[in-house]
């Protein structure tokens, strides 16, 4: 996994999204990727698939899962931003 990655997924959830909103989906996350492709070089690069699977991958280690469920698809995740986990 590129550090430079996740470096850009970080920074989109603390510094424009914000960690005060509480609830962040992949989609919300990859809207301000796309939006910004200059200032997200890596990510934005990256094939669909590859960016997505490249957020879930982190944001699953950072944040617990709001909807926790096994009846939701992975694409509708949506952390908690209030629940970091301890590994973070």
């Amino acid at each position: 996994m590129s550090i430079h990655a996740m470096d850009e997924i970080i920074y989109v959830v603390t510094e424009i999204i914000g960690e005060k909103t509480g609830l962040v989906s992949q989609r919300h996350i990859e809207d301000h990727i796309l939006a910004d492709p200059s200032l997200f070089p890596i990510l934005s690069r990256r094939s669909q698939k590859s960016r997505r699977n490249m957020i879930s991958l982190i944001m699953n280690d950072r944040y617990e899962l709001w909807n926790n469920c096994s009846r939701f698809k992975k694409r509708n995740f949506v952390w908690n931003l209030h629940s970091k986990k301890e590994s973070s």
